[in-house]
């Protein structure tokens, strides 16, 4: 019906590219990289127009075309001419296909509106839209009548060639892929990717970004760091934006899209564009080593896993999920895999591959009911899962995901603690605010030293002779420390006092989960992680636990997750079965409820919870978990139910802060009803996140939704008016 050239904005770093465009008659806006020769090429993204929302902005050329499901095309125009000719066609589609497919049972006046709405540009500013909204619902299924829902609930994978894994740890950052066909004839020939081209001692890198006084990207890893450094040298490093741990900052925060981290110089940038920007870097150098490797590979033969900590709550794996769609990575290409449930994958196929030269020791603990726990020790979080192995070979989580903040980094901070104790505050301070660069090696020194100190050994840190000679060591530290040229050093029993602040934490936790109903059958303890290769954490855990469990200590732990990633993203459902962390409700007042029929826009007065999900319940990937009816008056057009938790093992009738989270919305958005009408509202959890199908019960129309947990609320629209 109408195609053509206009930009789009494929990406953090990318910005807006050409792209061709098709307009179709039966109402899908399809794109592709080049206009394509064939006619029955198949598109690189398409959205559905029936039900969606068209935004335009200020600057007379651009506009936005989001799908319900939050799927957006951010384009431009050569000129506003041209763009008021792509959004009336887009316009009249969206009417006439409204029309034909709800006329008689709901309103079809069409309804445009005008709303103030954002958009992320690149440096982090803001951008005014003016909103051309329509009533809106979504992608996937909104025209057909449907007996069975399950089908919305199944996560179908695209057609892909290879899979790209991208580990994102807090201290250090991998990526790895393989081709399907490599995996078909062995599934552990993974090409891992080199992420620096000097000084490694391993094959990840440090998760460090530097942005210039721009906020624009310039460098991640080791080159950012060593960067960095220079500009610490040159005492420019204030103007920079340089961002070293801050996954952390995601650890059980209240997150929101405009959520703003601070770097090392206290400047604030939005967290989102922070983590896009490291994915997009990391994607990248897979995309390019990949296209050496596959001739004419396209972008989208790749499908991406991203690795989050098990321990992550729902907004934060969100968070994860749009700050790759903001690298570039659609939700259709990407699976969000948990550590340790990766690493439990990759350590079953390497027991696998040993078991064909005779090796039979480590497949036992994956043998058919066999239990068993995965400790995954990363820089930030211990993040702990125990699995069954089920008859078919895939895994089935028996206990919900636990874990706490005593990773790696938690001994590091100990360390300068101590260093700063010993030094002194204003000795440290003025080495920090005068010698930044000197400041920055002291604590690249402490990371470095760190994972390579034995139990019985002292800690040896490099400092400047500056610094050496303004340190007077206290009395309480003599014994335990000394300085000499160049270096200080903790003694043994300082180091061993220092990891037991740590050790001694996971321990006392991995007891208590051994201890319960859930686990008394677990035969196998996984340790995977980098800090697992650590001196006092595997003693440790072979003191506590070696006479009654198999404790295993992969070659290389750190690399565990990563390869399961990878073999993860190839496998059709890995894991079949989680245990929900907490109990998931609704937040309504007890006028809108009515045995499980629930009444839209009566929720005045103290709000109670309505149960969604258990604490501890057994949730299967695609099985529906709960449903509700949902009673809509009439001239609605969306459904928003507030979606709250608790930890409490028996949660509180009555919702307040002190006991409950709000964790965001159930968001329907649907035709205008012409009558009061009744929806069944069923809901399903699908890897990660979960599904939600709002089914009209006069019409048998489905209409699919999502849980929305970045966005708390949905705003109502502020004014009326028509293009």
């Amino acid at each position: 019906m109408m195609e053509g050239n206009l930009k789009m904005k494929v990406s953090l770093i990318k910005g807006y590219r050409d792209q061709w465009f098709v307009l179709t008659e039966d109402g899908f806006l399809k794109r592709f990289s080049e206009k394509p020769i064939k006619e029955n090429k198949k598109p690189r993204d398409q959205i559905m127009l029936l039900l969606s929302d068209i935004s335009v902005k200020k600057d007379l050329v651009s506009f936005r075309v989001t799908s319900a499901n939050n799927n957006v095309f951010r384009l431009r125009a050569a000129n506003i001419a041209e763009r008021g000719k792509w959004v009336r066609t887009m316009t009249d589609i969206k009417t006439k296909l409204y029309n034909r497919m709800f006329t008689g049972f709901y309103n079809t006046k069409e309804r445009v509106q005008i709303n103030a709405d954002e958009e992320n540009n690149g440096n982090g500013s803001d951008c005014v839209f003016t909103q051309v909204q329509e009533t809106v619902s979504e992608d996937h299924g909104i025209v057909a009548t449907e007996t069975d829902i399950t089908s919305f609930f199944k996560t179908a994978k695209k057609p892909f060639i290879a899979v790209a894994a991208i580990d994102f740890g807090t201290t250090f950052s991998g990526c790895a892929f393989s081709t399907v066909q490599d995996f078909v004839t062995n599934p552990l020939k993974i090409t891992t990717i080199e992420l620096d081209d000097e000084n490694v001692v391993s094959y990840k890198t440090p998760t460090v970004l530097l942005l210039d006084p721009e906020g624009r990207f310039h460098s991640f890893g080791s080159k950012a760091a060593d960067h960095y450094v220079n500009l610490a040298e040159k005492e420019e490093a204030c103007k920079w934006y340089f961002f070293d741990r801050f996954k952390m900052q995601l650890y059980k925060k209240e997150l929101t899209h405009n959520m703003e981290i601070e770097e090392m110089g206290g400047k604030k940038m939005k967290a989102m564009f922070v983590f896009a920007f490291c994915i997009e870097y990391i994607k990248d150098m897979v995309l390019d080593r990949l296209s050496k490797a596959i001739d004419s590979l396209d972008e989208d033969d790749v499908h991406w896993v991203v690795t989050v900590p098990a321990i992550w709550n729902d907004p934060a794996r969100q968070f994860m999920i749009e700050a790759s769609a903001k690298a570039g990575i659609g939700k259709d290409n990407l699976t969000l895999a948990l550590e340790p449930e990766g690493a439990a994958i990759c350590c079953k196929y390497i027991a696998m591959d040993k078991m064909k030269s005779g090796d039979e020791t480590e497949l036992k603990a994956f043998d058919e009911n066999s239990r068993f726990m995965v400790v995954d020790l990363g820089g930030g979080t211990i993040d702990i899962t125990v699995s069954e192995v089920l008859p078919t070979g895939q895994l089935r989580e028996i206990y919900n995901a636990t874990g706490g903040p005593w990773g790696g980094n938690y001994i590091n901070d100990q360390i300068i603690k101590t260093l700063i104790e010993v030094i002194g505050w204003s000795v440290m301070r003025m080495l920090k605010s005068d010698d930044f660069d000197d400041y920055l090696q002291l604590l690249r020194n402490v990371e470095e030293k760190k994972r390579s100190v034995k139990y019985d050994s002292e800690l040896s840190l490099t400092i400047t002779k500056d610094l050496q000679k303004k340190i007077e060591i206290p009395d309480t530290y003599k014994k335990d420390v000394r300085k000499e040229k160049k270096r200080i050093k903790l003694s043994s029993s300082l180091m061993k006092k220092i990891f037991s602040s740590s050790v001694d934490s996971m321990m006392k936790h991995v007891d208590r989960l051994l201890e319960k109903d859930e686990t008394t059958l677990v035969s196998t303890i996984l340790l995977v992680g980098g800090y697992a290769a650590c001196d006092f954490v595997q003693r440790a855990f072979r003191e506590k636990f070696e006479e009654k469990y198999r404790i295993i200590f992969p070659l290389k732990p750190d690399m565990i997750v990563l390869i399961g990633a990878v073999i993860t993203g190839h496998l059709v459902e890995a894991i079949v079965g989680r245990m929900a962390k907490y109990h998931y409700g609704l937040g309504l007042s007890t006028e809108a409820v009515s045995g499980r029929v629930l009444s839209i826009g009566k929720s005045n007065g103290e709000k109670k919870f309505f149960s969604l999900i258990k604490k501890g319940q057994t949730i299967n990937v695609g099985d529906v978990v709960t449903e509700y009816k949902v009673v809509l008056t009439a001239t609605s057009q969306w459904a928003n139910l507030e979606v709250y938790t608790t930890e409490e093992d028996e949660p509180k009738t009555v919702i307040d802060e002190n006991h409950f989270t709000k964790v965001g919305c159930i968001n329907v958005k649907l035709p205008q009803f012409k009558q009061e009408s009744t929806l069944a509202l069923t809901i399903s959890y699908a890897e990660t996140e979960f599904k939600v199908v709002a089914t009209d019960e006069s019409t048998g129309c489905c209409f699919v939704g999502n849980c929305q947990f970045l966005e708390k609320e949905i705003k109502p629209t502020l004014t009326s008016t028509r293009i």
